[in-house]
This record gives structure tokens, sequence and C-alpha cells, in this order.
């Protein structure tokens, strides 16, 4: 029997596996990997399955508890999966089977459960803490709080030999020593013999689940032998090497596994990518750069210069400096590095530290061009048809073809009528793959009028088989995993965002979702003092408390946080308008008008009487921002709370000479954004704009015009022309017109006032005053 520790995804480990099994022609292979596996591997000898993918276990009855076991063509695993294909050996998986281990972790759970409850009662009742203190101890005894995760609990042990070799990591030094050298000769023995002195030099408290992992493998290592198997090959991670060579007792063994609770467990391929395959995805056994890791696999002939050839070709995309010149340079640089550090030859380090000096003139920010398609690489693998069995990809499936919404490549209009059953469940459909990012179907303008309506583009590309591999994560049925994703960003998240997920979860039919992020809403809302956040949330709040009957849900709690929503809004609206920033002072216009439409969909008179009043003050206080002054005008004239004698002469001081010249553009503005039809209909108005203008310095009107074409210019083409025919009619001034604004006489003593008007005109470089 030959043990061969390797790293999980290691072209070097993969490599010198393959020299290993052909010299010793087992006549069977065992691998670490859990014993569901085995009904797999049968599906290794298609040509159509290409790496990276992965192996998902799943509890049959709770598809949410699963278990991913990827695979590259650079791990050694598949590797010796390949070569016994190739050489008709039997292949086999030796590791604690997912059944036991999904059962232990439902135990692991439900201790930790327990002992959380014992030190809640601790805290409640102190006169408890020593009998809970030691029911926890015991319950900790008897628990392996690691669960399966596929970590050393010694940390880094590989850090022992880096250290003691000069290196600073553990990483630099297994790449260096093991994954990037071309030599492997005694391999497997040195690994085998540096990581014995290891463990047994350390002397760590194993885990339960690692003791019981590693007694299982012994076990399966018996039963091979009492089948008959006298030569073979057991390829393990190099941490348990160690101890399946030095096999103790059965009885051992048999103690430690007796009495594993079990569940039902299934299993299928499905595709995977470099990204997921990186440890900075989270993934236990990951790599630090899967890309350079495939490329020292496929590359065996002058892999390092082929490496900084493509890192070239990347930076010339982005107008980066990659000249063959430089590439040259680089080399030339990495390789001095290498030697100067005593490294038989260049590896991923000294080649960024080169490209960063010779192609980025020594900048750290160009190297992030090359992280996803250089260093982790944008492979996604392939499974054939028929052989992906995702559970999320099922139900999606079988959800397609209940509602009878067959995938197809071509793009397709979808209207649904939300008054039918089957509308409302396909509508429920789609928006729940979009609550995952799976963007199967977008919504459309819809030609028709109404609330009972939705219009859809529908158009399945491959692609959306990664967005399924994303999404599971969340679960693995599609009303489970929506609901998840959409509570995924907790409580944190702005009131905006949780009244979006909120619109989002009802039509997609989420009705247990949907009081949780009412209770968050809830409490955000109640901890948010800013109103232009409040205000964000009420358009998307309105739509759902005024359209929610179409989909038959109860919106009374969105009533009752909607009504303190707009409490607070109209409270602060005065404070927030005053002293505002131009660019705030026209997003905040934006969201006023759409906050105006969305509360006169609503039709509730209470609130529309209380943002009328809180408009009012807006329109008449000094401290207002005169573009927010504007729209509050606007809006009031709108909705008939103006009389037009009101409203011009607000306009007239808003445009008087007293006023800054840009403050009175953005008044106009702020008034005339919405449309300018209210100028043709209001000659009185359009007469005060043109009175105002010829009193305009050279300077101010070069200072505001910018702002007047923007204002003119986002009127519609008819509006601008039938301005600019009341214009040159010369009709605003022929006769008083209902509603302008005219001069009030006063009885003034000429002499009384003349000091006065002396000063004045003084100041103002004016004439003196004269009694005419």
């Amino acid at each position: 029997m030959k043990i061969y520790g390797i790293r999980h995804h290691g072209p070097g480990c993969a490599r010198s596996l393959l020299l290993a099994l052909e010299a010793q022609q087992p006549d069977a292979i065992l691998v670490e990997a859990p014993a569901e596996v085995d009904s797999l591997l049968a599906d290794a000898a298609n040509p159509e399955m290409k790496p990276p993918f992965a192996a998902l276990l799943y509890q049959a009855d709770s598809p949410q508890i699963a278990a991913f076991y990827p695979y590259a063509r650079f791990s050694p695993e598949w590797q010796a999966l390949q070569w016994a294909q190739e050489n008709n050996c039997p292949v086999r998986s030796m590791d604690l089977p997912a059944a036991h281990s999904f059962a232990l972790q439902a135990a692991d759970k439900v201790a930790a459960e327990l002992q959380r409850e014992a030190e809640l009662r601790v805290e409640s009742s102190p006169e408890d803490a020593f009998a809970a203190e030691e029911a926890g101890a015991a319950s900790a005894a008897n628990t392996d709080s690691t669960a399966d995760m596929r970590v050393d609990p010694t940390g880094d042990p590989l850090g022992y030999f880096a250290r003691a070799d000069g290196y600073a990591d553990g990483e630099r030094w297994w790449n260096d020593k093991l994954e990037e050298r071309s030599d492997s000769a005694s391999f497997f023995d040195a690994i085998l013999e540096a990581v014995t002195a290891l463990r047994a030099e350390l002397a760590n408290v194993e885990s339960d689940r690692t003791l019981q992992r590693e007694a299982w493998m012994r076990r399966q290592i018996r039963a091979a032998k009492k089948d008959g198997f006298t030569n073979i090959a057991v390829v393990c991670g190099a941490w348990h090497a160690p101890v399946l060579a030095n096999v103790p007792k059965v009885s051992e063994d048999n103690a430690l596994l007796k009495g594993l609770p079990k569940v039902k467990v299934s299993a299928t391929w499905t595709p995977w990518t470099y990204e997921r395959l990186a440890a900075e995805s989270g993934y236990g056994a990951g790599v630090r750069s899967p890309g350079w890791y495939d490329h020292l696999w496929s590359c065996r002939r002058y892999p390092f210069t082929t490496w900084m050839t493509k890192a070239a070709r990347v930076l010339r995309q982005a107008d980066l400096e990659g000249s063959p010149a430089s590439i040259i340079e680089a080399t030339r640089l990495a390789e001095s590095l290498a030697g100067m550090r005593g490294r038989p030859k260049p590896g991923l380090d000294e080649s960024l530290e080169a490209i960063r000096t010779v192609f980025c003139a020594g900048e750290q920010a160009p190297l992030a061009l090359l992280k996803k398609p250089l260093l982790i690489g944008k492979k996604m693998g392939t499974v054939p048809e028929g052989i992906t069995n995702l559970p999320l990809q099922r139900d999606i499936e079988a959800t397609q073809k209940r509602l009878r919404l067959k995938p197809v490549a071509e793009m397709r209009e979808l209207v649904l009528d939300l008054r039918e059953e089957s509308g409302r469940n396909r509508s429920a459909f789609l928006h729940r793959l979009q609550a995952l990012s799976i963007r199967y179907g977008r919504k459309t303008h819809s030609r028709t009028q109404g609330t009972f309506k939705e219009s859809w583009r529908l158009e399945w590309q491959p692609g959306f088989v990664l967005d399924i591999v994303d999404a599971s994560r969340y679960g693995n049925t599609l009303e489970f995993a929506a609901g998840q994703a959409l509570l995924s960003e907790g409580g944190d998240a702005s009131i905006e965002t949780i009244t979006e997920r909120l619109d989002l979860a009802l039509l997609a039919d989420l009705p247990d979702i949907a009081p949780i992020l009412v209770n968050q809403l809830n409490q955000s809302a109640a901890s948010t003092s800013d109103a232009v956040e409040l205000m964000r949330a009420v358009p998307a709040l309105v739509r759902i408390v005024r359209y929610g009957d179409v989909r038959k849900t109860d919106s009374t709690a969105l009533w009752h946080v909607l009504g303190q929503l707009t409490t607070r809004i109209h409270v602060a609206l005065v404070p927030t308008s005053a002293s505002l920033a131009d660019d705030k002072a026209s997003a905040l216009v934006a969201l006023l008008r759409r906050y105006a439409e969305a509360l006169n969909t609503l039709q509730d008179n209470d609130m529309t009487q209380a943002f009328m009043r809180s408009l009012q003050a807006v329109a008449n206080s000094e401290a207002s921002s005169p573009e927010p002054k504007g729209c509050a005008t606007r809006l009031l004239s709108d909705a008939n709370e103006l009389e037009k004698p009101a409203i011009a002469t607000l306009f007239s001081y808003a445009l008087s000479s007293g006023n800054e010249p840009a403050d009175s553009a953005a008044w106009l503005e702020g008034f005339l954004s919405a449309s300018g039809a209210i100028l043709v209909h209001d000659t009185a108005l359009l007469a005060l704009v043109d009175d105002w203008l010829p009193t305009l310095t050279e300077s101010g009107f070069v200072q505001i015009l910018p702002l007047l074409r923007r204002t003119f210019g986002q009127f519609s083409r008819p509006e601008r022309s039938q301005i600019g025919q009341v214009v040159q009619s010369k009709g605003l001034h022929a006769s008083p017109v209902a509603g302008s604004v005219t001069a009030p006489s006063f009885d003034i003593d000429f002499e009384q006032a003349l000091p006065a008007l002396t000063t004045v005109t003084t100041l103002l470089n004016l004439p003196p005053p004269a009694h005419d």
C-alpha cells in the first residue's frame, strides 16, 4: 500500500501523483471524498465533463443542508480518477459519508442551542451559575463544534516548515517546494515523513470530527484489503497521511464510529468556477491563484515566460505598457529576484513584483487588472446534459415546466394578466429569479394601462447555470433561496433598500419573508432622521399599499409604517430644504416630485394636506434654497393650492432685481423643470421672465445662461415652439393680464425721502434722485 499525501488543488501534487501511479500500477485507488461520491465516479469517463466542477451532496429531505467538493483539472484527486479510467483501475471514496456528517452537524447545532439556553439562564438566574457551568462544560466535551469544516485545527501547520526553511509563510513555502517544482523524486515520501514528525511534535488534540473521518478512512482501507486488493494507492490530504499509514486497532476505530447518526443524502455534479475555487471566496481548501495553478498544469515548457506574455497581453488591452522588450526585462528581473531569494526559479510572487516594476512603473493599482482574467481565471466547467442534478436547478426546471415557461435561447415577449392565477404564479416565479439575480425575465413597459398587466422579455442564457450555482448558497428550492437572498443583508441596509426588497418579496409571493422585512423597515425608519432617505422609500411603499390588492396581499402594517414616514418627512421638510449646495438642491427637487406623485397616487387626504402645508412653509421660508422653493411653489400651483395672483407674486419676488441672478435662475429651474406648459397658458408669468432678463448685467446673464439653457432645454419641442410664438407676438405687455402684478402706488413725501434716496443712489452709482 502507498500513501500519497497531497494538497487538494495542487498542480505539482497532481503531476507527481500521476508519475507515482504510473510507477506503482495499483490494483485499487482510494481517494479522500465522502462515500456518496462513489455514485458519481462513473461520470469521470465522460469526455464532456470539463473541469472545474463540483460534487454536490445534499440532505434529501432538507436540501438546504449541502456541501460542495470541487475539482479542477489540476486537482490530484481528479487526475487520479482519470488515470484509473484509462488503466481500468477500481476507485473508491473513503472519507466519512455525508449521511453521517450532516446528521452530526444537526446534533452539533442542537447542542449549541442547548448551551446557549444554559448561558441565558445563567444571565437571568445567577444562583444557578455553577450548575449551568458544569452542564455547559459537559455539553462542550461531547460536541465537535468544527462540524465538517476541512480546516486543520492547528491553523497553518505548514508555517512551522516555512519558518524553519527561512520562509515568511507556509503557502509560499509549499508552492516553492512542492507545487512549482519540476523534480518529483521522493516527493510523497518526504511529505509523509515531514507531516508525521510535525503531528508527533505538536501533539495537538484533534477534533472529534477529524478523528471520526480518519477512523472511517482506515476502515475503508481494511475493507479494500479484505476484498482482495494487495497494491492499494491511497490519495488523501497530507495532514491525514501519517495516521493512515500507522493503523491502530480495529476496536479503537469501531469505538469512534459506533452509533453515528445518519440521514438520507443525494449526490450530483454541478459546474464550478475558478472564482469559487479561490481562497478569498471563503472555500476552506481554496488556493491563492487558481489561474496560476492552471497555467502551471497546462504549460509544462517555459511556463514562466508564457505567463509573463499573458500578463502583458492583459495590460496592453488596458493601454498599459506590455511590449516584447518589457516582457524580456520583466522576466530577467523575476529570475534575478528568485536567485537572490535562493529559489530555483521564479514563482507567482516574483512575477507580480516584476510586472509591477516594469509594466506598471512601480504602481500597485494596475495589478488589479490582472486579478480576474489571469490570477483567478474566468474558466467555468461544463457538465453534460442529464448529469447535473442541482436541487435548485431541478426546482427551477420543474417550475418552468409546470408554468409552461420552457427556457429558450431566443428572446420572446410575455404579457401576464395578474387577475388570473396563472398570471400571478408566473409573475411570482420571474420575481423570485430576480431576487436571486437570475435575469431570465426583464420587465418592460406595458402598452396597456392599469395595474393588472405585466410585460416581460424572456431570454434564457447558458450562463444562468453559474447564477444558479451562486444562488445555491441561499437554499436548494427557489422559494426558500429567494427569501434568504432578500434577507441576506440583514437590517443594516438603508430604508430604500429594505423597501425595494419588501416590494420584491411581495411581488415574488414570499409571505413568510414580508413580515420580517416590514419589521426591519419599521426599525430602520425609527432610527433614521434623514428626511431624504425617508422620502426615497415612500414611492415603493405607496406602490405596495396601493396595488397590493392585485396580488391579494395584506398591507395593513405597511399603512402604519407609511403614516409614520410621511409625518416625519413633513416635519423635517423645511430644515431639509435649507442651505443646500446646487447638486443637493437638484436631487431634492427630483425627489420632491416623485414623492408628490406617490402621494397623489395614494389619494389619502390627510397625508396630502399635511404635505401641502409643508410645501407652503418651504415656498415662504427665507432659509429655503431657491430651487426647492421654486419646486414647492410649482407643486402648490399644480395642486390648485395657490391662486394665480399669489403665484404671480411669488414669481415676481423670486425674479426681483434684489436677488442674485443665480438664485433667481435656480428658483426658476425648480418651478419650471417639471413642464413649461404653465408659461404658455399663463402669459403673465412669461411676461415676468421677459421683464427680468433685460435687468441682468452682462456678467450676470453669462453666469445664469447655462442654467436657463438647461431649464428651457428640458421642455418638449411643442412647448418651446409655443413659448417662442407668444414672445414673438409681442403681446405680453399689450394689455393687463389677469393675475399679473402691478406696482402699488404710494403717497411719498419727496423732501423727507430725499436723504435716503441720495444715499442709495450714491451707493449704487446711479444718477441723483429727481422729483419726477
